[in-house]
């Protein structure tokens, strides 16, 4: 019995079917990557909270709405992004900030190059004076 983290029964009932066709087993595994809490209620019945689906008609239907008029597994993908939205990660909302605004960001951007072919040839990083002759004898 192969049953995985996502599946919210208390790993009671398999994910997996040993006769499952692939379609099914993409479709699961599909769920799975876009972090949806999928399982079986039984080896014909697939449910993600509220949303049913029965792989072997490719029927949709929504607990306490009824049957959903579009079928197949697209059908269901796209009812769960539309439905259930992700939020945006962290990185997406940071890269989404810094190109909307054109005005100053909220915090200081720094550039440090640690190459330092641009600089003259006589440019000292640590200047002399900064040094204490009397500390080194």
């Amino acid at each position: 019995m192969t049953t995985s983290p996502h599946n919210d029964n208390g790993g009671k009932k398999p994910l997996y079917y040993r006769d499952d066709e692939d379609f099914i087993r993409e479709l699961i595994w599909e769920l799975i990557r876009r972090k949806r809490y999928v399982r079986r209620e039984s080896k014909y019945h697939i449910k993600v909270r509220e949303v049913n689906f029965w792989p072997s008609t490719g029927t949709i239907s929504i607990d306490g709405e009824g049957r959903h008029p579009e079928k197949g597994p697209q059908a269901l993908l796209a009812l769960l992004d539309k439905r259930y939205p992700k939020r945006r990660a962290r990185d997406e909302d940071a890269e989404a900030n810094t190109s909307e605004s054109s005005s100053s960001p909220a915090a200081p951007i720094f550039w440090i190059d640690l190459d330092n072919s641009d600089l003259p040839e006589d440019y000292d990083a640590i200047p002399s004076d900064s040094w204490d002759d009397d500390a080194l004898q």
